[in-house]
């Protein structure tokens, strides 16, 4: 009896891993089982046949042990006991996961690999209700014959598996791209885009109204602004590379902070199934992670199309940017804050590396932040017993020192080069939200004590006026002929209950709030061009790019999926130029130059 038990036990967990390889390969188009099953089998089949296996033989030992467990006289296989139940639990179990991963990766996943998944998640879904089904009826009739719920059944467990084998397209090859030659072209109008996360339309629309954001109310006053839609995966990198591509994560490739290397292949793997405890994985050393890089990205951004039209571009900060790319104008990365310390990281991080010495002078350590700025944001009179919260890290370390080393360095390298589309981005309202919203918002808590209130409860607000004071220096420095862009790429939230109580266990109780729904983010326009009081419609991050490229004179290629914002802009700007289209910015025949850079040091702790 024990030995068929354990046979039924790791049959049944042997469909749960084998769909959990299946969707891998979903996941992963690029994977091949002839080329990486090797690994697929040690990393991944192989850990959770054994980890399920053990997990189904303690659960069917237990109902025997139980003898009041409900089950039926005749099971609808004699030879294997528990296998039906087990194997429900298989079934279900996988088409969780997979609907999980559809709804999470729809926008990253291709789109013949999206219907495949889909098909995968309904044959799954119906393969757990036919072992309901068989399970009714063994309790309703338990002296009836199991022939037939023997062969729905075994019907059942190999669909599970062999449906989404067979629903999962080949990979399709990209058309080869027709070069295409650019001709230099005068912009338009010369734009700014000043980036940040972590701020929704409630929270703007909130402090404008108290009066706590001053800059973002003027520019509401003179110009656009109003939701903006985000994507999931609901992360920097794969976010901000939708918004300087036009693409969605499908198309550009960066779809996390990190790509997957399995033990055994060197194939690189976007995604793994979310829901399927992948960090067990890791801590095993079955599975590595690398930090996305600009190699990463498979689709043109905005600064190739500008320079393919001899426009030069500066970037500060931007995900995606380390190694920087060889661009017309400048470009420093993203790592610049953390590779500093060394000059020959550092200079890995700027190009041109002409302004180095003058980059590096305005790093800002988080030693040297102001104790009198840090006390704008925390009151350190107040005395919070058993404070866990580790504030200093999160916002000095985190947030405040970053973020003024690279306002002070983007600032000496637009004041030199002065170029027509400059780009910055700042980080720390997203780390700051993600520590302090739950004390920004405690009645949406219950358990935050009147200490912590005070003494961290305007953390988030100072943040964002301190961002509102920065957009207000850039607003001020506007000159004729020149568009300021803010974007916030998705907004804040606080945790839900569940996951508060899933982040404690994992020594994580400090976040309390989050984007993992993908809250709206919101653009804000003002400048030569812009209509004064202008509210976009039903705007998106994809519409970012394509909007810029208009604003700057040039085609918006028909390949980026969206729209340019003319709703946001002057009749008499839009009647003067008709927007015009290219069939694609990857036909250029301007092909990008990534610097090389050497290994990046581990990213910290990130929105899961």
């Amino acid at each position: 009896m024990l030995l068929r038990t354990l046979t039924s036990a790791a049959v049944a967990a042997t469909i749960l891993a084998a769909d959990l390889v299946l969707l891998t390969l979903f996941l992963n188009p690029q994977a091949t089982l002839r080329r990486d099953g090797a690994a697929l089998l040690l990393s991944i089949f192989l850990p959770y046949l054994v980890l399920v296996t053990a997990g189904y033989a303690l659960v069917a030992l237990t109902g025997v042990a139980f003898r009041g467990w409900p089950r039926g006289r005749r099971p609808p296989l004699p030879g294997l006991p528990w296998f039906a139940s087990l194997t429900f639990l298989s079934l279900a179990a996988t088409a969780g996961l997979f609907w999980l991963n559809l709804l999470t990766y729809r926008h990253a996943v291709p789109a013949e690999s999206l219907r495949g998944l889909a098909g995968s998640c309904a044959a799954l879904t119906a393969g757990a209700l036919v072992m309901v089904a068989v399970g009714v009826d063994a309790l309703l009739f338990p002296l009836r014959s199991r022939g037939v719920a023997a062969a729905l059944v075994v019907l059942a467990g190999a669909g599970g598996v062999v449906l989404p084998m067979a629903l999962r397209p080949a990979p399709v090859a990209p058309p080869a791209p027709v070069p295409l030659a650019g001709e230099t072209v005068s912009p338009l109008r010369r734009v700014t885009l000043i980036g940040l996360d972590g701020m929704g339309p409630e929270q703007l629309h909130n402090g404008v109204a108290t009066g706590s954001l001053p800059a973002f109310a003027q520019m509401l006053r003179r110009g656009a602004g109003g939701p903006l839609g985000t994507l999931r995966p609901t992360q920097g990198p794969p976010v901000w590379t939708t918004i300087v591509t036009g693409r969605r994560p499908r198309d550009h490739g960066v779809k996390s902070f990190v790509t997957y290397r399995l033990r055994g292949s060197d194939t690189p793997f976007d995604l793994l199934p979310r829901g399927a405890l992948v960090g067990l994985l890791e801590r095993a050393r079955l599975v590595s992670t690398t930090a996305v890089t600009s190699a990463s990205r498979r689709r043109r951004a905005l600064w190739n199309a500008l320079n393919a039209f001899g426009i030069p571009t500066g970037i500060v900060r931007l995900w995606g940017t380390f190694p920087p790319e060889r661009v017309q104008g400048f470009m420093l990365s993203n790592y610049f804050h953390l590779l500093h310390h060394e000059p020959a990281r550092a200079a890995e991080s700027l190009h041109p590396r002409d302004l180095l010495p003058e980059v590096q002078a305005r790093v800002v350590e988080p030693a040297d932040v102001d104790p009198a700025l840090v006390s704008e944001f925390v009151d350190l009179s107040v005395d919070v017993p058993g404070d866990r919260l580790p504030w200093r890290r999160e916002l000095v370390e985190r947030a405040l020192a970053p973020d003024l080393t690279y306002q002070r360095a983007g600032a000496v390298l637009k004041a030199a080069y002065d170029p027509p589309f400059f780009a910055t981005y700042f980080y720390g309202l997203d780390v700051v939200g993600h520590a302090f919203t739950r004390y920004a918002q405690p009645d949406r808590f219950g358990d935050v004590r009147p200490a912590e209130v005070r003494r961290y409860g305007r953390v988030v607000d100072r943040y964002a006026a301190l961002l509102s004071q920065w957009v207000g220096e850039a607003m001020r420095s506007l000159r004729p002929g020149e568009v300021l862009i803010v974007v916030s790429g998705y907004g804040m939230e606080p945790v839900p209950l569940w996951r508060r109580a899933t982040e404690a266990l994992r020594g994580g109780a400090f976040r309390s709030g989050t984007h993992a729904g993908a809250p709206d983010g919101f653009l804000m326009a003002v400048g030569d061009g812009v209509k004064p009081g202008a509210t976009p419609r039903d705007a998106s991050i994809l519409d970012v790019a394509p909007t810029i490229l208009y604003l700057m004179g040039l085609p918006v290629a028909r390949d980026m999926e969206g729209r340019v914002l003319t709703e946001i802009l002057d009749d008499e700007f839009t009647r003067a130029h008709p927007v015009t289209f290219i069939p694609s910015y990857e036909s250029l025949a301007v092909t990008p130059v990534t610097a090389r850079g050497s290994e990046l040091p581990p990213l910290p702790d990130e929105e899961p």
